[in-house]
């Protein structure tokens, strides 16, 4: 198997150009090694700013508007729980005890890595306790070999990645490689030449997967994807330039409006010695010594700053316009109706669309490893059989006067669940549904309590 596997994708040669093939893949050079430096560090070219003149102030300032981009989209479509339905209610209890607190944030990370890397990927795993779990993998430590030019099966995997080994006191950095395909996992480690040789240290190769003591490999590489677009794109690919330019012009006009008190004097006849000594003079008399016909004028910078205001405030609608996003800071969003919050929603709708499908596709991928792991665990013997979905709840703005206002309207023409699930104070429409029938039942039961006592009564007073 491994070597097989070490001819067929040649894993010295494309570790050693990994960073070079993504760049050339983006059609910019510079972008993707830009993409995980900012994504990392939220830092833009503005840092490249320099100004030769230690005098003259050299600002660099950064907006954060990358992040609350990202974290706009993200949160929208993970931060309210998504549901997982199924109508055989065995399956959709075990997927409920699967999707816990802790995969569900796993899942959450996952979709910020595709919005800000274009595409993001997990590792199916296994935990000490035998439980299923998902682990991020950064994606620019993933080298996918795809089975299909669409890019929608998997054939095999390479992953790389930095560790950090001790020898003694002596730390060192060790960069490692795995190389997944549907035959099992094969380990390599640099020589730090370029080259990489089986890595016997980890044992050369194994399996996907241990369960129960037994190894197992499925048909493909235990791997799954979300792209965030059908070209691998992230965000900042869209944005890029606008959001330096926003860095640059605010911190370019920062330093007009720091050395506006620096003044450029012309002096006429001035009886000094030296600029030092006239400098030295001028902060501690506040007075001028010059010549009869001489005198002193001073030069400021001219800075229009309603034209730079206009500039960034035309980059910040730009911004959000092709960024598909929603300005917060919008005046008019605080009292738009529903119909024009929907409007106002429609880009990112159109943009998380697209993720969610992708995530549909991705539970769909995920799904033979949790019902594999299931059936040889002996959890639920046909998992494979059922059918299940995937529903979630986008975290939208509502205007709440009118979607109670709809609720009520409505109440009699749709079904009481739906209602509820619209209704913008019900975060769980299930366990809503169940407060009500039990409210419904403890005012059935004290009415019939008081039917008969008052029944009692009047047989009393016969």
């Amino acid at each position: 198997m491994m070597g097989s596997g070490w001819q067929r994708i040649g894993v010295s040669r494309k570790l050693s150009s990994a960073r070079e093939t993504r760049r050339i893949a983006t059609g910019q050079t510079d972008l993707f090694s830009t993409i995980i430096r900012q994504s990392k560090r939220n830092r833009s070219s503005v840092q490249q700013k320099t100004n030769p003149y230690p005098q003259r102030s050299n600002t660099r300032i950064e907006h954060s508007v990358f992040r609350k981009l990202v974290d706009q989209k993200t949160n929208y479509l993970l931060s309210r729980p998504f549901s997982i339905r199924s109508e055989n209610s065995q399956y959709a209890d075990f997927l409920g005890e699967l999707f816990d607190t802790d995969l569900r944030r796993v899942i959450k990370s996952w979709g910020k890595e595709a919005i800000k890397k274009g595409i993001a990927w997990v590792q199916v795993y296994f935990d000490e306790e035998g439980r299923f779990r998902l682990k991020r993998l950064p994606s620019e430590q993933v080298i996918p070999e795809w089975a299909d030019e669409e890019h929608t099966r998997l054939d095999c995997l390479i992953r790389y990645y930095p560790q950090t080994v001790y020898e003694g006191a002596n730390r060192r950095i060790v960069l490692r490689a795995e190389y997944w395909d549907k035959d099992g996992v094969q380990y390599f480690v640099s020589t730090g030449d370029g080259r990489y040789v089986p890595d016997v240290e980890r044992g050369v190769s194994g399996a996907h997967f241990t369960i129960k003591d037994k190894e197992r490999t499925y048909q493909a590489p235990p791997f799954v994807w979300v792209k965030y677009t059908e070209e691998e794109l992230g965000l900042l690919w869209f944005v890029k330039d606008l959001i330096d330019d926003i860095n640059w012009q605010t911190s370019i006009t920062a330093d007009v409006l720091r050395d506006i008190a620096n003044f450029v004097f012309v002096l006429k006849g001035y009886g000094g010695e030296s600029l030092d000594e006239f400098v030295a003079q001028l902060r501690r008399t506040l007075a001028i010594d010059v010549a009869p016909d001489g005198g002193v004028d001073k030069l400021a910078a001219d800075l229009n700053i309603d034209a730079v205001t206009q500039l960034l405030d035309r980059h910040r609608r730009d911004l959000y316009d092709y960024a598909r996003s929603v300005d917060t800071q919008d005046p008019n969003l605080g009292d738009a109706s529903g119909q024009a919050l929907k409007f106002r929603y429609a880009d990112l709708d159109m943009d998380v669309n697209d993720l969610e499908q992708e995530f549909r596709s991705a539970f769909g991928r995920l799904r033979k490893f949790w019902d594999e792991w299931a059936e040889l665990s002996g959890r639920l013997p046909g998992a494979h059989e059922a059918e299940f979905e995937v529903v979630f709840d986008r975290d939208i703005i509502v205007n709440e006067a009118e979607a109670v206002e709809m609720c009520r309207n409505s109440a009699g023409m749709i079904s009481e669940h739906t209602l509820l699930a619209n209704h913008p104070w019900v975060t769980d429409p299930d366990e809503e549904q169940q407060r009500l029938e039990k409210e419904r039942q403890e005012g059935d039961d004290y009415a019939a309590a008081f039917r008969a006592g008052s029944s009692g009564g009047d047989e009393d007073d016969e």
